[in-house]
């Protein structure tokens, strides 16, 4: 076996074994491009090994997606959706399926030069469809997990080049996730003691807010008393404990809707609705977006902010520190995965019901009463960088430091 075959067959057992758990009886659900067929099926492989019942994968090629947004000959067959769609996420929530979101771009700049509207109206009925679902994700109603697989095209960006690609994607990816290691699995357990420790101070001081400073950024996001910070793995609804995102280095929690204020500049590069949006920034009043733009596809963001109203408000604030293995690699990754987990960051869209008190188990205007954003998209804009300094804000208006030139001081 191979080095990178070796790297191959740890990833599937950190997925199946260390972030889903997978055991007897189970039903475990891949969706992904077809360029990753080949993992997809040494994940059924160990999979079965390890008891499941059924394996049931998916694929979707985005340069389909691409065709039906030019070539769609009437704007309005973009809202279509088929209606099995909806029946078949219903199953998966209701039947407690295993949920594997298999990422990697076969080609990352496949939407650069698209229509914004047309594809934002395409978007859009996706997201209208998979609205349940991504409700039961937000909540932890079943074990689910995000995990990047390395392309030809996608590594070409990151390194530069695509000379010798494989070998040079998995020499940064290795110490990234923790393959290094003589126990992966092991290794990602005991970095999610640390995460629940940072998240654990948080929680006991109950900051009525956090602060961000730094070039071009002053930015407020408020709390609410009844949040939390979580961070690492969770537990879905039937107890099992599962990793959402490998690699993760953040602490999370979902600010008040209607609490952000001031100005912030994004310091990374991310995908919006398919094209990479660069230098974007935002000025926020009454927890609204007021003011944007950016050096490159401003156009895509403002199509992404008119999805919903609670598109222009946050649903997410999360702390990263820049020791983190992806900020120190010096790498921009190109994917919301990894570089989400180089940086702090905030994200505008739909909020996380699992980080607030008793909040998995409230009603959609029990989650608006307490301040939850509401919305048919999430998408993460990194803002922290080794100029970036965070506080946390107490009720009287004293500042806490929580991170300094970029690093955790708790």
């Amino acid at each position: 076996m191979t080095t990178i075959e070796r790297y191959h067959h740890a990833c599937a057992d950190i997925i199946l074994r260390g972030a889903l758990g997978i055991g007897e009886g189970q039903v475990l659900w891949i969706r992904t491009e077809p360029c990753h067929r080949e993992f997809a099926g040494l994940l059924a492989e160990k999979a079965y090994d390890l008891g499941a019942m059924y394996v049931q994968l998916s694929m979707d090629d985005p340069r389909l997606e691409r065709t039906r947004v030019d070539r769609t000959t009437r704007p309005g067959y973009l809202d279509h959706m088929p209606g099995y769609t909806r029946n078949m996420l219903d199953t998966i929530v209701k039947d407690n399926w295993r949920s594997l979101a298999l990422r990697g771009p076969e080609n990352p700049d496949v939407m650069e030069g698209v229509d914004p509207g047309r594809l934002g109206r395409m978007q859009k009925a996706r997201s209208e469809a998979y609205q349940g679902f991504m409700k039961a994700v937000a909540s932890n109603r079943m074990p689910w997990n995000v995990f990047l697989m390395p392309t030809p095209g996608w590594a070409a960006k990151v390194l530069g080049s695509a000379d010798n690609w494989e070998e040079a994607i998995w020499e940064v990816l290795a110490p990234i996730l923790r393959l290094d290691r003589p126990d992966p699995v092991q290794a990602w357990k005991e970095h999610d003691k640390d995460l629940k420790r940072r998240a654990g101070f948080m929680n006991a001081k109950c900051f009525d807010g956090i602060r961000f400073r730094g070039p071009g950024t002053d930015l407020f996001v408020g709390m609410s008393s009844n949040r939390l910070f979580l961070g690492g793995s969770g537990v879905s609804s039937d107890g099992t404990r599962f990793f959402p995102n490998i690699p993760t280095e953040e602490i999370f929690s979902t600010p008040h809707m209607q609490r952000t204020e001031g100005r912030v500049t994004c310091t990374r590069p991310v995908t919006v609705l398919g094209a990479q949006v660069e230098d974007a920034w935002f000025n926020f009043e009454d927890g609204a977006v007021t003011g944007f733009g950016a050096g490159r596809n401003g156009e895509i963001l403002g199509k992404y902010l008119e999805t919903d109203a609670g598109a222009t408000r946050l649903g997410e604030v999360a702390l990263v520190g820049v020791d983190s293995p992806l900020f120190t690699s010096g790498r921009v990754f190109h994917n919301i995965l990894f570089d989400e987990n180089a940086s702090c960051h905030i994200a505008l869209g739909n909020g996380y019901t699992d980080t607030i008190k008793g909040g998995t188990g409230m009603t959609d205007e029990e989650l608006r009463e307490t301040g939850c954003n509401a919305s048919l998209v999430h998408t993460d804009f990194m803002i922290g960088s080794p100029e970036v300094d965070v506080f946390g804000v107490t009720t009287d208006g004293v500042e806490v430091p929580v991170i300094k030139n970029g690093l955790f001081v708790i």
